[in-house]
């Protein structure tokens, strides 16, 4: 199931949406959006889909996705228990809201940095979280012009979140960003690999791409990616795979076979370490809820 791209609507006196969410549930729709988006948790249980990362949430959670990255939020009726509703503030915003230009302003450093882990799905935790959900309850009441500085108050605050608080969602492969026009030394490598994960790779290649000596290659390229080679090849290998079973109907094989993996038993074993779940059941994860 391919995600719906959706075009989001806010007030003409506003330069982001601010939603107050009470819902008898939250229907499963995944979709995707240019916007940024921050979703907390007021009064909800249930399941979350954020990339290629499935997992439960429960009330006070605060997560932020970034542009264009899949994901939905799966909430049952009655949950939340009799005549209770499930409750959560939405607010979603360009990363140029109000102008800003974030990226190449030194004082949003910081913030830059926060919008570029959200690429891949951002879950908060901790003091910082609970500081900035505060926050976030209090822009419903606030005016036009407070309410803009209090979002601005809400990124300052996570984007100063504690490491070990900010935990990342989805896999960088199955959101691969890699610009085949950049020359830097680790995004040739990269561009490299992604365009060849299908086929065989190997190390000496990749090193001779860097102009490396294989040695020198491998100690740069895990400080670089945080990964060995290997472990990069097989986790975009299983990323590519997780889209595939949720947008294709291709089975499970094929999709082995696709994606670069000679055998369907290795396939099944890394799957299940990245995911915690086995392919099949990843698919029947989504498939039960549309």
């Amino acid at each position: 199931m391919k995600p719906l791209n959706v075009k989001l609507t806010k007030s003409p006196q506003s330069s982001f949406k601010y939603k107050h969410i009470a819902l008898d549930a939250f229907e499963f729709n995944w979709h995707c959006h240019p916007e940024y988006e921050l979703m907390l948790m007021l009064n909800s249980r249930g399941k979350r889909f954020v990339g290629d990362s499935i997992a439960f949430y429960d009330p006070g959670d605060l997560f932020m996705i970034g542009p264009n990255l899949p994901h939905t939020w799966y909430g049952a009726a009655g949950k939340m228990g009799k005549k209770k509703t499930h409750e959560a503030i939405l607010v979603q915003f360009m990363g140029n809201f109000a102008g800003l230009d974030v990226s190449t302003t030194p004082e949003f450093k910081a913030v830059n940095r926060l919008f570029e882990n959200a690429s891949l799905g951002l879950r908060f935790h901790g003091d910082k979280c609970k500081l900035a959900a505060e926050k976030m309850v209090a822009m419903e009441h606030a005016d036009s012009l407070d309410r803009l500085i209090m979002l601005m108050e809400v990124l300052n605050i996570l984007s100063k979140a504690e490491k070990e608080t900010q935990e990342i969602l989805s896999s960088i492969e199955f959101k691969h960003r890699f610009q085949p026009g950049e020359q830097s030394r680790i995004d040739r490598v990269c561009t490299y690999i992604n365009r060849n994960y299908r086929n065989s790779l190997r190390l000496e290649d990749a090193a001779r791409i860097a102009n490396m000596s294989v040695t020198a290659f491998s100690r740069f390229f895990k400080k670089s990616t945080g990964k060995t080679f290997v472990q990069y090849v097989n986790e975009l290998r299983i990323g590519q795979a997780c889209r595939m079973l949720i947008e294709s109907e291709m089975n499970i094989a094929e999709i082995c076979y696709e994606v670069g993996f000679n055998n369907i038993s290795n396939f099944n074993r890394r799957f299940c370490e990245r995911q915690n779940m086995s392919p099949r059941r990843f698919r029947q994860e989504f498939a039960a809820k549309y």
